[in-house]
């Protein structure tokens, strides 16, 4: 099997999820004897922001890549057949980190709208923060397909973001309530599903309750890597 390398770390907890997803995933489709059955796999925790910072810490806009960040894709390329991000925000660079590599990059995004195509849903929540909503990840592609989409407003954004910070630094409470609350919303506007477009909001939801219409994109990420590193 392929070798898949994984930069993450931008969300510890979340690449931790991402990599339990990539097991359970390849447990339902490839043949295993003990553990064999599993594709090779090399995960790089990132500890910075990707993004390029000025010197006082603001964010450069237009988005950039750090220097690091690049660094690190090439360090794991070496390594790797192909590429995935289970994080939203730097597929900003998707062109570039495909560049940069020389490697296949799995596209979160596009593995998505795939999937709502698919569904053929016509109006969408997207549930996401910061620059993942200001850079128009999702929304430029759903405008492509002709698909409507809702996003939560600007101050229940930046509660979304303080919460996202707090279950980083070991406390999931927050996020628990404030999905829940935003999920709420969406639904309220009519939202047919709703993009979880933080890989952290997975995290925050009790799936037990099965709640409907719920888009995962991390989970999509996962499947579509077992079946590349199958090929």
């Amino acid at each position: 099997m392929k070798t898949i390398g994984i930069i993450g770390g931008l969300g510890p907890q979340a690449t931790i999820d991402f990599e339990e997803r990539l097991h359970k995933v390849s447990q339902k489709l490839i043949k295993k004897y003990r553990n064999e059955g599993y594709p090779p796999i090399i995960t790089y925790f990132f500890r910075k922001p990707p993004i390029k910072l000025t010197k006082n810490g603001t964010v450069v806009i237009p988005l950039r890549p750090s220097t690091d960040f690049l660094k690190i894709i090439k360090k794991v390329a070496n390594l790797a057949n192909f590429l995935v991000v289970p994080s939203n925000t730097p597929h900003v660079f998707a062109k570039e980190i495909e560049k940069v590599s020389g490697k296949k990059f799995l596209n979160m995004i596009d593995l998505t709208i795939d999937e709502i195509k698919k569904l053929n849903f016509k109006k969408v929540g997207i549930l996401a923060i910061g620059h993942t909503l200001s850079s128009g990840l999702y929304q430029k592609k759903l405008d492509e397909i002709h698909v409507s989409w809702i996003t939560v407003d600007q101050s229940f954004e930046q509660k979304l973001d303080n919460a996202i910070f707090l279950l980083m630094e070991g406390n999931p409470k927050p996020l628990e309530k404030i999905t829940n609350e935003a999920i709420k919303i969406l639904r309220e506007q009519e939202a047919e599903a709703i993009i979880l477009g933080c890989s952290e909001l997975p995290l925050a939801i009790d799936w037990t309750r099965k709640m409907k219409n719920l888009i995962n994109p991390v989970d999509l990420l996962a499947e579509a890597a077992i079946k590349e590193s199958m090929k």
